[in-house]
């Protein structure tokens, strides 16, 4: 059995257990037969993080949260969806292709967290219009009383929304370049602030908005909900309790290989995009003056005035990822190279292949990172160790290292992997889709696996935020984490631009040129 068929087969347990080479037998079967104390194995008496229950939210009517949503792409849009709104157009589609009845008990599984879309602001009258119809159909409440609908209000401006006292909190899901601007006006204002990563397009405005957050009594969430997933948990426990030994080496990884993927896209609103119906001054914010330009507007993501480019809107998925488990934090220096080479198309200004080398020599470790948009080909994390290397995304399995002496007597073959944590990822499990079962073990949104349950790992990190604001816990992805990954991949952005090492002063939070 290949190693591809043996991943294959695993999406289907929910197990923790030893596999070894050279049957043939029915995968599940010999997942059976092999099973293997990991107690034993591991030399670990138990794993906390397999305790970890859902708290209880204590919202209730009386506490209700009035949240207004700033950018109404679709991350934005995504976003609402895990509060439990969603488009008619979308309900009505779930009932068409016959996978409404599965869909909406899970929907309803997620527990009331008693908040209200009460506000929508977005640079593109069509994205705003349509953020309202989104807001008016929360699918687990049913608060669609004349009252709740004509409480629902567009602010053109988010300056408007940030100073209305209809709202207590905001989240911000617009371009890379706004981000900063935005969320030190709302904390000022004295609103709660959930940020989509990347946190700040530039290490100077990073250091701004810490100030800003750390002089305020406002919570705030950065939107990298895979703090959430019970892989990196369990990753952190296994590191912590020296399953891996010496950790001398990370390699991590993202690819794609499509127009879409590239950032190169045309979507069904795009062709109503003008002067008339876009804000372009309120999109481009503190960026510099452009004439107006409908490819920039929709496309920014590929244009350095805007956007963080592959650095930052893929690799820090990986990278807080990474810091979740390990707590890295910043690089003494970073190296990189790569070029654009492949999408000339006449509006994009960034790399298509990128290459990065973090150094840590006070961990003894380096962190490298290659992610390239002309390649599908998916690769896990990968964490190299003295006794064991670790691939890590939704599931974990763990390599023996040839010269390991803690794991001297385990049998198995240092190709095949000897330990896994697999969580239950059936086809259709849960009212999940296959698609989404299928990519359940890929890093990314969707959904985890948690106290018995298949839940929404967006809602989790969502209902973290909301928590905090009642007084209840405290987010996992705060400023401090949030500033970690910006100047480590603004240190990246920057050593690519100047061709050479960049390193940072940590204690007088700067960066120069080597």
């Amino acid at each position: 059995m290949k190693r591809r068929d043996f991943l294959m087969g695993i999406s289907t347990v929910p197990i923790l257990g030893a596999y070894s080479i050279g049957s043939t037998k029915n995968i599940l079967k010999v997942l059976d037969d092999r099973r293997v104390d990991s107690k034993r194995l591991l030399d670990i008496d138990q794993f906390d993080v397999m305790n970890e229950r859902l708290p209880s939210s204590t919202g209730n009517e009386q506490t209700r949260i009035r949240i207004g949503l700033i950018g109404n792409g679709w991350r934005g849009e995504s976003l609402l969806n895990s509060f439990g709104y969603f488009h008619p157009d979308y309900v009505n589609k779930m009932k068409t292709d016959g996978q409404y009845d599965r869909w909406l008990p899970y929907q309803k599984r997620h527990e009331n967290l008693y908040v209200d879309i009460t506000g929508i602001c977005d640079t593109f009258d069509v994205h705003a219009e349509r953020g309202i119809e989104v807001a008016r159909n929360n699918i687990r409440e049913e608060r669609n009383t004349p009252e709740i609908l004509s409480g629902i209000k567009r602010y053109k401006t988010y300056q408007d929304m940030i100073h209305s006292k209809d709202i207590d909190a905001v989240i911000v899901a617009t371009p890379d370049h706004s981000h900063a601007q935005i969320t030190i006006d709302a904390v000022k204002a004295g609103k709660h602030v959930y940020l989509e990563k990347p946190m700040c397009h530039s290490i100077e405005e990073a250091i701004e908005l810490k100030k800003a957050v750390n002089a305020s009594n406002i919570v705030f969430q950065i939107g990298h909900e895979n703090r959430q997933q019970m892989s990196y948990k369990l990753g952190r426990e296994l590191y912590r309790k020296g399953v891996l030994g010496d950790v001398s080496m990370i390699q991590t990884f993202t690819n794609r290989n499509s127009l879409f993927g590239a950032w190169i896209r045309e979507r069904e609103f795009d062709h109503l995009g003008n002067h008339q119906t876009i804000d372009w001054k309120g999109f481009l914010c503190n960026a510099p003056w452009h004439e107006f330009d409908s490819k920039r507007y929709f496309n920014w993501q590929r244009y350095n005035d805007y956007s963080t480019g592959m650095i930052g809107n893929d690799f820090s998925h990986t990278y807080d990822c990474v810091n979740q488990v390990f707590e890295i934090g910043i690089p003494e220096s970073v190296m990189a190279i790569g070029g654009h080479f492949f999408y000339n198309v006449g509006i994009d200004d960034l790399p298509d292949v990128f290459n990065a080398i973090f150094y840590y020599p006070d961990r003894a470790l380096t962190m490298t990172y290659d992610g390239t948009l002309k390649s599908g080909i998916y690769r896990q994390t990968k964490v190299l160790g003295s006794e064991a290397t670790m691939e890590i995304d939704r599931a974990i399995m763990l390599y023996k290292d040839p010269n390991s002496q803690r794991y001297k007597d385990v049998a198995e073959d240092p190709e095949e992997p000897f330990y896994y944590y697999a969580p239950n990822a059936r086809v259709g499990v849960d009212g999940i889709t296959s698609a989404t079962a299928t990519s359940y073990f890929k890093s990314g949104y969707g959904p985890t696996f948690i106290d018995g349950k298949v839940i929404d790992a967006t809602f989790l990190h969502l209902k973290e935020w909301i928590d905090a604001i009642r007084g209840q816990g405290k987010v996992s992805c705060g400023i401090d984490q949030g500033f970690e990954e910006t100047v480590t991949f603004c240190l990246a952005n920057l050593a690519y631009l100047h061709k050479k090492p960049i390193f940072w002063d940590k204690q007088n939070e700067q960066y120069f040129i080597g």
